[in-house]
């Protein structure tokens, strides 16, 4: 069992939900503050956007990153490639292509479309993380070959 694996089994299974739940709360807040904030300064309310844009970093600097330390969310470059990769897979394969469906059976043209562009949107992002995946698989192969090959130089 990895590090990683003991620490999540160290939360129980209810505290472990809840903060995930919390985590999704927070980042929701994060991005709609934001939005907020950029609505706020376009029509000159520059106070009201620093308010929304303070609460907003509170949301992600704190809160979620610190319920995110306690479940321990990032692991090795190589883990959070894989998760990453994952994620964005379910949002291509299944989540927006279900929801382009279901948007156009229910005569929501504008919306079916909009989820469509995000679909190829995630794609993009699908490809781009399994290309850095196999950089760094190709990188840890090369480094785990020099290593051998300095050792073998020393048996001489």
């Amino acid at each position: 069992m990895t590090e990683k694996n003991l620490a999540e089994h160290a939360i129980s299974a209810r505290s472990r939900t809840n903060l995930l739940e919390a985590m999704r709360g927070e980042a929701f807040a994060f991005a709609k503050y934001k939005l907020f904030a950029k609505q706020a300064r376009s029509h000159g309310e520059d106070e009201l956007a620093a308010l929304f844009d303070k609460t907003a970093d509170q949301e992600y600097m704190e809160h979620f990153t610190e319920q995110a330390d306690l479940l321990q969310l990032g692991g090795t470059d190589e883990q959070d490639v894989t998760d990453a990769i994952a994620g964005e897979s379910f949002e291509v394969d299944t989540l927006y292509k279900r929801f382009a469906e279901e948007a156009r059976e229910d005569g929501d043209e504008q919306v079916a479309h909009r989820f469509e562009e995000i679909r190829r949107d995630e794609t993009f992002h699908q490809l781009a993380f399994q290309e850095a995946l196999i950089k760094i698989q190709t990188r840890q192969r090369t480094m785990k070959g020099a290593t051998r090959s300095s050792s073998k130089a020393h048996d001489f």
